[in-house]
């Protein structure tokens, strides 16, 4: 399943991305932000960094046994050799009355991540 969200910033785009992942998994209007789980990764480039934050948010509803309503960025920086993000996911115990599509794994596949006109895009093909 491939999928391309866009925001103002890459922070924004990355939390597009997430939305669009955590749809695809559940749905997220019946899912409660009851439990926070925080989300960090480094890495040394911004297609690296958003497939590693996609991941990390999959294998946490995985281990976690949760269904996330949504992923907030807190901190985002540039770091010596690459680049660091820390954020939260909320959500609730997994309930297989609203859940969607098993999503495998975030992909390095057909991945983009741009600037372009003022907007950021984060294309991500999920295996599911």
């Amino acid at each position: 399943m491939l999928f391309e969200a866009e925001g103002e910033s890459f922070e924004e785009a990355l939390e597009a991305a997430a939305d669009a992942l955590l749809e695809t998994v559940a749905d997220t209007e019946k899912v409660k932000a009851k439990e926070k789980v925080e989300i960090k990764e480094k890495a040394s480039d911004l297609g690296d960094l958003a497939v590693f934050v996609l991941s990390d948010i999959l294998s946490s509803m995985d281990a976690d046994e949760l269904f996330f309503k949504k992923f907030k960025v807190e901190e985002f920086r540039k770091k010596n050799e690459g680049y660091f993000l820390r954020g939260i996911a909320y959500g609730s115990p997994a309930d297989p009355r609203i859940g969607r599509t098993v999503v495998k794994a975030v992909t390095h596949g057909m991945l983009k991540v741009e600037e372009k006109d003022g907007k950021w895009r984060i294309r991500i093909l999920l295996d599911v």
